[in-house]
Order: C-alpha cells, then structure tokens, then sequence
C-alpha cells in the first residue's frame, strides 16, 4: 500500500462488505496462523461513514474532562463477566471506577451516571433492530434494554469511550433496509458521540473478555490515569489481538475485535 508499518488504516465498507473482518486480510495456512497481512502491518479502524470519522476527530480532546469508567453487567447470564470486572478493579481505583451489575444496572441509573463516566464498558448482550434502529441497544437487568436513542436523548457532552463487550455489538443486521449503510451497535454509538468504540463482529468467546479487558485497559492506562488518550484506543485493540494470536488463540476468536472511530 506504501504505507509504513504500523500506520493507521480506516475501513469505510458498504453493504454486505460491513459483515467482513477486512482487518484480518491476509495469508494463512492450514490451521489459520496468519503468516502475512493486515495484522501485521497496519493498525486497522473502521468508520460508518467519512463524517462521522471527521466530526470524531474534531471533537477528541486528549485527557478528556477527567478519566472515569461506568462498567455495566449482567453476570448472571454471562459467567465470565465477574472476572472481567475483577480485572477492571485491579487497574482503575474506586474513584475512578464504578461498577453497575445484575439488579443495579438499571436503564435510569446507567443513563444517570453515563452523563459523568466518559468510558463506559458494557459487558452484556446486545440488540440490533434493523428496522427501527433506534430502538437498537443492551439488555439489562431483567432483559430490559438501555436503547441507542435513550443514549442519543441523554445528550453526553464528555462521551469518549465504549467498550462493548456484547455479542454481535459491530455485526451488521443481515436484514437491514439500507443495505448500501453498515448498521451496527458500534457505528450507532458513533453517533451518539463515541469518539472511539470497541466491538465484535460476532459471538465472542466468554473466556476472552476478561483477557481482553484487561490487556487493553493496561494499554491504555500505561502513562497513567492523568494521560490517557483515546486515539491509544486502536492500537490498544491491535496489540491486545496480536498477544492472543501469539497466544495460540484460534482465528474466530480473535478477528471477531474490532475498533471503529478515531
């Protein structure tokens, strides 16, 4: 591509291109070790549209208005989740962080206290309708859904961050009535001001969240709560994919991370 390795690259795909992990192209063998490709040499994003990317950068302001995480579960039906937000306690003081799990996660309460959280980390399961994209969202406690457009209503000046360790949360709806438009949870909280977002493009492996959050939490932590930058986001995914290739952890598992905005 003449670009250096380890350049940023962002992925802008239409239609059913959006269902693919373009940042996974490469050569593999038999047992799908990559042996050359995109993982490794370029630093790879994706962005629903080239105006959403720009209004993004435009709005990131590196240290943000002060660093806190909102970590939102549902533990009862996701095992690992108590694992991983375990790990997230062994990083982020209480001052920074706050834990919202089973019964606590409530839409009002998660909606409140995403207003002063500019992170926010949902390890839960995700909803996408095609059809009313808005209505789109995460299942709380007693399946009730936290939905994108309670988010976008909720107006979040400080949003920066999301991790959405849900099911399917980048996947495009196989059903979507704009089929030329890339429609998932992760683009669509882009929208709702995300500058950088953190997602799957399919079911993920329980066993790796909590191995995910906490390589990329310690990638991004590494200068320090009072330097954090949320274009580190990226590269954060990057690496944190290429320990677990290096891991021997199978191809499905994890070409499913993406990361999409700046």
């Amino acid at each position: 591509m003449g670009y250096p390795k380890g350049s940023r690259v962002w992925w802008c795909p239409v239609g059913r291109l959006g269902a693919l992990p373009l940042h996974a192209a490469g050569m593999y063998n038999d047992k799908g070790v990559l042996i050359e490709g995109f993982p490794n040499l370029y630093v790879s994003s994706y962005t629903p549209t080239l105006s959403s990317l720009i209004a993004s950068r435009e709005t990131a302001v590196k240290g943000g208005s002060g660093l806190r995480l909102l970590a939102v579960g549902q533990s009862n039906s996701l095992p690992k989740v108590k694992e991983e937000f375990s790990k997230l306690k062994s990083l982020l003081p209480n001052n920074v962080l706050k834990i919202q799990d089973g019964h606590e996660a409530e839409s009002d309460k998660v909606l409140g206290d995403l207003r002063d959280h500019p992170w926010v980390h949902f390890a839960c399961h995700g909803s996408l309708d095609a059809g009313s994209p808005f209505k789109s969202g995460f299942v709380l406690h007693n399946n009730k859904k936290i939905s994108l457009r309670d988010i976008m209503q909720a107006k979040l000046p400080n949003a920066e961050l999301a991790f959405l360790a849900a099911c399917h949360s980048a996947a495009m709806e196989s059903e979507s009535e704009t089929p030329d438009e890339v429609l998932t949870l992760a683009a669509a909280m882009q929208f709702c001001g995300f500058r950088s977002i953190v997602g799957t493009l399919w079911t993920m492996s329980d066993e790796d969240g909590p191995v995910l959050a906490e390589k990329f939490y310690m990638h991004m932590l590494r200068n320090g709560l009072d330097d954090t930058d949320v274009c580190d986001s990226a590269e954060a995914v990057h690496l944190t994919t290429k320990s677990m290739r290096e891991a021997g952890v199978p191809l499905h598992r994890w070409t499913t991370f993406v990361h999409v905005g700046i």
